[in-house]
């Protein structure tokens, strides 16, 4: 039985080689979050289709088809030369699939072209202090107001928060519902007035989490994903992703080679 790669492939393998050649000196290296850099660099990704490679053109991926082998090789490659691969996070790795998925065409438009360029960094809202393991739990509540909802509660173990742009958030529209029909998924801006972060700082010194307070927090109903009330459905679609983007093996081998480097 032959396990090789075919010509077609090989060929493809080539292809990042001459871009590490060209363009490797670009790369980042140890750059801030969300760095101008690191923008640059998944810009230049983008074009080259080595990153976002299926999201459609028109919500600004690469537009290429999926091909399973050609994303392994990418991630292949981009390993043993030690280039870093393109950004990921919240956003990238569980918004974007989630709203090409469930969201309507004015939020893909909206939001995923500036989420790949690393222009948004997004957190997500949903353990509450009361409500971790049985997330349907949430009372976060959001109180309908003409165009908007009011939203007043509270959000734990939120990482990224102090760093976010915007948010992904779980709430409570319809307190009368059963907890898994009265929740709804909203996205809105972290810079909305009455929104407190504050940092949950561990006993390493770093603050990777935070707690996340909405007193009166006024967003718009357009924010709305899928549709009200159908926030567990959207919630599980994202979770579905965060899985895979916790469970990446590309994550695992760029730490790896780092660590072993460290070491030498």
């Amino acid at each position: 039985m032959d396990l090789s790669y075919s010509p077609e492939y090989e060929a493809f393998r080539q292809e990042i080689r001459d871009f590490a050649k060209q363009h490797g000196h670009k790369a980042p290296r140890g750059a801030a979050f969300g760095g101008g850099d690191m923008r640059t660099w998944q810009k230049l990704l983008i074009e080259h289709g080595y990153a976002a490679r299926t999201i459609p053109k028109e919500y600004g991926g690469y537009g290429a088809e999926p091909d399973g082998l050609k994303s392994r090789i990418i991630a292949e490659e981009f390993i043993a030369l030690g280039l870093p691969m393109g950004m990921s996070g919240q956003g990238i790795s569980m918004l974007v699939p989630t709203l090409l998925e469930v969201g309507s065409e004015e939020q893909k438009k909206r939001y995923i072209a500036p989420t790949l360029r690393g222009e948004i960094i997004w957190c997500q809202g949903y353990s509450e202090p009361g409500a971790g393991s049985d997330l349907a739990a949430i009372t976060t509540r959001a109180t309908e107001d003409g165009d908007d909802f009011i939203i007043n509660g509270q959000k734990i173990w939120t990482s990224t928060a102090a760093q976010a742009d915007m948010i992904f958030c779980l709430v409570r529209t319809e307190p009368d519902k059963p907890k898994h029909e009265g929740i709804s998924y909203i996205l809105f801006s972290m810079k909305t007035p009455g929104i407190e972060v504050r940092p949950l700082v561990t006993m390493t010194g770093r603050a990777e989490f935070n707690e996340v307070f909405f007193t009166d927090v006024r967003v718009p109903k357009s924010g709305v994903v899928a549709g009200r009330g159908l926030g567990w459905m959207v919630a599980n679609a994202t979770l579905k992703h965060e899985r895979g983007m916790l469970g990446d093996p590309n994550q695992a081998g760029t730490r790896l080679r780092a660590i072993i480097e460290l070491m030498q």
